[in-house]
């Protein structure tokens, strides 16, 4: 007996509330949101950060795609969670492919309806953000060497978090009314190697401490070069705000970031500290950057 469309709406809420944690995504992309678009002010010299209702329709926007994205992701994992989380609710079955069809169509609906009727280049870039996401999924089944590296899956697929920031970049630009600094860029770029410090650090293992199966930028590179490059993109994100703001707090993660990648070298522990620090250093950068939205804009 088929279920009704309540009891698939449950089933698909359930779902998500497991694969997408709403309290804890809505904080952190709100952190994230707000510290960017504070950077924005203070490269404009418009005094820092400023809060109002738009930055908020902002970070529930960015939420809103990155639901869209999660649920592409777990689309896209099927037939690997299949073997290797069994446990998730689409390999289990508690929703199929048509509840998720759904879920994001409904999704796309309200995200580019909200947005159009606040600026359609906004709409656009959302747009342009979840068509992207179709498209490595498309990738993901039929191009052989996407499915193998991922580094070369990583360098697509940041194009994502490229728009995120141009998101919040027009944003900004619209709600001050100031024309679009091209500083901002370099933000975004920052933004784009402080997101690739974490991508690249929580999948870096020692060998024999990992799961079979999983699919780790140290695989390809070894464990070694892995750990220098994610700590290379630390550096490269410390710098361009160090140069952007003048901000010397930006050393401050770069330092965290050293520690962290000596106590990788000396602790060969499993995946799991891998995460742990990448994660200490994304959020104590995305923490000076509010710190310095306050302090730089004030000055």
């Amino acid at each position: 007996m088929s279920r009704t469309v309540m009891e698939r709406a449950r089933a698909t809420l359930r779902f998500s509330v497991q694969r997408y944690p709403p309290l804890f995504y809505l904080l952190v992309i709100s952190l994230w949101c707000v510290s960017l678009d504070g950077m924005f002010g203070v490269l404009d010299g418009g005094g820092g950060l400023k809060f109002s209702p738009d930055l908020l329709h902002v970070a529930l926007s960015i939420f809103g795609v990155g639901y869209f994205m999660r649920i592409v992701d777990e689309l896209r994992d099927y037939e690997y969670d299949l073997v290797h989380n069994p446990n998730r609710g689409l390999a289990k079955g508690d929703v199929s492919f048509g509840d998720l069809y759904v879920a994001l169509g409904l999704n796309a609906a309200v995200l580019l309806g909200a947005n159009l009727a606040v600026s359609w280049v906004r709409a656009a870039i959302l747009l342009g953000i979840m068509v992207h996401a179709l498209v490595l999924w498309a990738l993901e089944k039929h191009w052989v060497a996407y499915q193998r590296s991922m580094f070369l899956m990583i360098g697509i697929a940041i194009q994502l978090h490229v728009g995120h920031g141009l998101y919040v970049w027009v944003a900004h630009a619209e709600r001050t009314g100031r024309p679009l600094n091209p500083n901002g860029l370099l933000a975004i770029l920052g933004m784009v190697f402080l997101y690739l410090h974490w991508e690249v650090m929580r999948k870096t293992a020692w060998p024999g401490t990992t799961k079979p199966g999983e699919k780790l930028y140290s695989d390809e590179v070894g464990s070694t070069a892995s750990a220098v490059i994610a700590f290379a993109m630390m550096a490269g994100a410390s710098g361009l705000y160090l140069w952007l703001t003048r901000g010397w707090l930006f050393l401050l993660p770069l330092g965290m970031a050293v520690i962290n990648l000596t106590l990788f070298f000396k602790n060969r522990r499993p995946r799991a500290l891998s995460g742990r620090l990448a994660a200490r250093s994304y959020f104590a950068f995305l923490f000076v950057m509010l710190m310095c939205a306050f302090t730089l804009g004030v000055g």
